[in-house]
């Protein structure tokens, strides 16, 4: 009988763990809305005369220049425009490169989808905005809210994305 008592008071617990640990595997808190995210490098169309011969070769600029269309997704409490990039990047399957810079307090993207910084000539590289304006800060320090519209897009010269 203590056997069988221990023993369904075992499989509770493990029950209870398991739980636990599903609910808790999301640590941005609690869902808070929804916002929209697009990645685009069309700038880079218009110069493919400067991209890196490896980006031709390995066919990574979409046609389009659009590596993910409009998405909505779904953000948490703790949800900043890094981490959904990040999330965005993972459920998609496109390839994110970055680094924490600890000058500034935040993440610097160096790449989506293969596309590197001056992949494209010295001065492009990644940019984002917030409901069409230049965002201010770096993508860790944005804290989303819910309805945004954010758009990564790739620079190849400074006003181009204007």
């Amino acid at each position: 009988m203590k056997k069988k008592l221990f023993a369904i008071v075992l499989v509770i617990l493990c029950c209870a763990l398991l739980a636990s640990l599903l609910v808790g595997c999301n640590d941005l808190g609690e869902k808070v809305g929804q916002v929209t995210i697009t990645i685009e490098c069309k700038t880079i169309l218009d110069n493919m005369d400067k991209v890196e011969q490896g980006l031709l070769d390995n066919n990574i600029i979409p046609e389009d220049g659009v590596i993910l269309k409009k998405t909505t997704a779904t953000i948490y409490e703790k949800d900043n425009v890094y981490t959904l990039l990040k999330r965005v990047c993972k459920q998609n399957k496109i390839h994110l490169d970055y680094d924490y810079e600890a000058v500034f307090q935040t993440y610097y993207i160096k790449a989506i989808n293969h596309i590197y910084e001056m992949s494209v000539g010295e001065s492009s590289g990644w940019m984002y905005f917030i409901n069409g304006m230049e965002a201010d800060k770096g993508a860790s320090l944005y804290k989303l809210k819910g309805g945004e519209d954010i758009l990564f897009a790739y620079t190849v010269v400074v006003g181009d994305l204007k």
